[in-house]
């Protein structure tokens, strides 16, 4: 069977012999080009431009943009002692021919190209104006120092020394190293910068809601109950007059205020009436012993809500202790102390002193203190219209106000529909279904930043 195979010309196995290319005036030398960032179509025409025996420069241009090597050592080699410029970075291109087995090597300097954009380039009127302003800039000064006052020449003298130009920083190697230190100054400087996640965390811990553990693990572990009211506050609550009272329409009437429905409800569930265990005073567990306490909590902060309020004067604690229903020092002082702001009063002769106010971030802090205690007593998934329409104010500020604390808005499934039809907060399922449930969930997640252009 006959080869098919070409047979390879020339030598096989010998030395490669190596030559140097003359250098020719006339004929163009072999180039290698880098482009950085932009890069002209493969089709695009260049221009060789030369200077002298060891010098070229590369020009290539496309419609919109053009293409201009530097290459050259610049002025910092003539200051060093050089004799004449030549180019940063030179390359030699092996071109090896195979019938003579020869490897013919060309110098090739590198060519860097910058590229420049046609349409920011300045035109001749530009530079005209700009001429023209230069030298009525400088008539200007001359006036000013034959005429002007002492104060207007010393003006002019310290606007000339503080004028920047190409020598303000120096030239060749001084302007390099002043270059090199700027940039590792920037460096330094950005390594301790906070980073994204931590300005969030700032940001969020910053903002009028209890204090959150991220690491929780179940949504009980999100909130601690010790940072919604203290032990002692909780102590202070006394629940045997509650469960001695003989129908729930007496218990809600210790409490103080209007009975908000949410709190109704919870109160029903959770202590039944002593006609319903054969008159026998209820002995409610552990837990329900401390949702019926955050139940009385709830009813103080919904009173404390309708008394003080951002933009009143001054805060009035005899007034407040009578609306709360006179409870224990510990809960009034706690209310004060937690939901406003002491302010600095001027008195007469020099004296003052200090007011507690209702500021609009500790109406904001109330109200989402508020929000955390419902959702702990309704196993932290509760109805945003149900307790929108107690405390009078909008489902979608409330819905807002969720989200904040890390809750996500879900529609009510179809045994929430009927609760709420039964209960009477809706006329039939469909509305129901309208009415949105918000659930605290694991791990604890808060609302990003809307980014975006703003609205005209």
């Amino acid at each position: 069977m006959s080869d098919s195979r070409k047979r390879q010309k020339g030598p096989q196995g010998q030395p490669i012999h190596v030559a140097i290319a003359s250098t020719s005036t006339s004929a163009p030398s072999p180039a290698l080009a880098l482009f950085p960032s932009a890069q002209p179509p493969s089709k695009t025409p260049y221009s060789l431009y030369t200077h002298g025996e060891s010098q070229s420069l590369l020009a290539a241009e496309t419609d919109d943009i053009e293409f201009e090597s530097r290459n050259h050592i610049g002025e910092a080699a003539e200051e060093a002692g050089g004799e004449e410029r030549g180019y940063s970075t030179e390359y030699m291109i092996g071109v090896h021919n195979p019938r003579t087995n020869t490897l013919t090597l060309h110098s090739s300097p590198l060519h860097l190209f910058t590229p420049s954009i046609k349409s920011l380039k300045p035109t001749p009127e530009s530079l005209a104006s700009r001429d023209h302003q230069s030298l009525m800039t400088a008539q200007r000064a001359l006036l000013g120092s034959t005429f002007g006052t002492k104060k207007a020449i010393r003006a002019l003298n310290a606007q000339q020394r503080n004028k920047l130009n190409q020598e303000s920083f120096g030239t060749g190697s001084s302007s390099k190293l002043l270059q090199q230190h700027l940039q590792s100054s920037i460096q330094q400087s950005s390594a301790h910068l906070p980073t994204v996640e931590s300005i969030e965390l700032t940001a969020n811990e910053a903002r009028p809601i209890p204090p959150f553990n991220l690491e929780a693990e179940t949504p009980a572990q999100v909130y601690a109950l010790e940072h919604l009211l203290s032990p002692a506050e909780l102590n202070s609550i006394d629940l045997s007059p509650f469960l001695s009272a003989p129908t729930n329409k007496e218990r809600l009437a210790m409490l103080p205020g209007k009975k908000p429905d949410f709190i109704w409800t919870k109160f029903k569930q959770i202590l039944p009436a002593r006609n319903e265990v054969e008159g026998s005073i209820p002995n409610p567990k552990k837990q329900d012993r401390e949702r019926l306490k955050l139940l009385i909590h709830l009813a103080y902060l919904f009173r404390f809500k309708e008394t003080v309020f951002a933009g009143t004067k001054s805060l009035d604690r005899s007034k407040l202790v009578e609306r709360l229903g006179n409870p224990a020092p510990i809960v009034v002082d706690s209310l004060i102390d937690r939901y406003t702001e002491g302010i600095r009063t001027s008195g007469g002769g020099g004296g003052g002193g200090e007011q507690r106010k209702m500021t609009s971030f500790m109406e904001q802090k109330l109200l989402s203190y508020l929000l955390v205690i419902v959702l702990r007593i309704d196993g932290y998934s509760t109805d945003i219209d149900s307790i929108a329409h107690d405390l009078a104010i909008g489902p979608p500020k409330i819905r807002e106000v969720f989200r904040s604390l890390g809750c996500q808005i879900v529609a009510p499934s179809a045994v929430d529909r009927e609760k709420l039809v039964t209960s009477g907060f809706a006329k039939t399922t469909a509305e129901a279904g309208k009415m949105k449930k918000a659930t605290l969930k694991v791990p604890l997640e808060f609302p990003k930043e809307r980014k975006g252009r703003a609205k005209k």
